[in-house]
């Protein structure tokens, strides 16, 4: 996941940037081009003045998070428990 800061001159000026949130699968392209540079972001924060600590607060959420898969909850095995509990009746008949 790559979180960015776009800012340009006038947006400098008035203290304002844009957040562009960006995740490694996304292949999404801007104007119909590929190549570097030309994806689009997935989420973008619009002209906000606090866009330092916007960007440290969505990759904080980021950071804490598996990098793959979340681990399987006490309600996941209670149900994968049952439908084993299911299969095992419907095999008997």
């Amino acid at each position: 996941m790559s979180v960015d800061v776009a800012q340009g001159p006038i947006s400098r000026m008035l203290g304002i940037a844009t957040v562009d949130v960006y995740t490694a699968g996304y292949t999404g392209v801007a104007g119909g081009t590929g190549g570097p540079g030309s994806r689009r972001a997935e989420a973008s924060i619009i002209h906000v003045s606090n866009f330092a600590d916007l960007r440290e607060s969505v990759l904080s959420v980021v950071r804490g998070r598996p990098l793959f898969a979340a681990p399987v909850s006490d309600v996941s095995n209670e149900m994968l428990s049952e439908l084993r509990k299911m299969r095992e009746l419907l095999e008997k008949k």
